[in-house]
């Protein structure tokens, strides 16, 4: 059976696999053979916008002999992908702007699907706007692979929206107590103390209050971690 890295293996933990598992920016598409080897589910689509990512999957997908289980598509995003009959969608390894992106073009259709995110960037971003959009974070949990953080979120479509606040933005659903989201906390609190120092320094008001708000962010994220 094929084996992933521990980015892509907590992607799986979340897949429900009732019914097609559908994986975008399926590059290798090692994520489907493997869910498809460990009988975590019985079919998926592996897609992709690009061709030579298309022509590997398909290669590894024939060299695994599941040509009958995995269906190629060629498809920027969600955006040529049927969805009837899909229980999951995954989407890893992008940035959390184009994340909401592809999702906000299909908001209409993603009623009963179990969303798998991993963003590399923008993840309170991701966050705040899954809210702001009528989802809900079901789960999240944070993952070291390859020495860098990464999150993953697991969310489906409520329709009902709120606004969220930036150390809720921040935090998701993250279990402040597991060590490896208490690390990637640790690491958004740095990132914003290194951003308010350079905004306390400005001449103009209005970066100066913005760098307090930063500083006094950082603080709560690291409170919290400590308790």
């Amino acid at each position: 059976m094929s084996t992933l890295n521990k980015r892509l293996a907590a992607c799986c933990e979340y897949v429900a696999g009732s019914g097609i598992v559908c994986d975008i920016g399926t590059d290798h598409a090692y994520l489907p053979i493997h869910l498809l080897q460990s009988g975590k589910c019985g079919s998926a689509y592996a897609c992709d916008i690009a061709d030579g990512p298309l022509q590997s999957a398909r290669a590894n997908v024939s060299a695994q002999g599941l040509e009958d289980k995995i269906t190629l598509i060629r498809s920027d995003g969600l955006d040529d992908v049927p969805l009837q009959g899909v229980s999951d969608i995954v989407i890893a390894g992008m940035g959390g702007e184009l994340i909401f992106r592809i999702l906000g073009r299909k908001i209409s259709e993603l009623g009963g699907i179990n969303l798998i995110l991993q963003p590399n960037t923008r993840e309170a971003e991701l966050v705040g706007w899954l809210y702001e959009n009528g989802f809900e974070i079901l789960a999240q949990r944070a993952v070291t692979d390859a020495g860098l953080i990464y999150i993953v979120i697991n969310a489906v479509y409520k329709g009902e929206m709120r606004a969220l606040s930036e150390l809720e933005r921040i935090l998701g659903k993250l279990d402040v107590s597991d060590p490896e989201a208490a690390r990637y906390i640790e690491i958004q609190a740095d990132r914003l103390s290194k951003a308010a120092a350079g905004m306390l320094g400005s001449r103009s008001p209005e970066k100066r209050e913005e760098g307090l708000a930063a500083q006094e962010l950082a603080k709560k994220l690291r409170a919290l971690i400590k308790a």
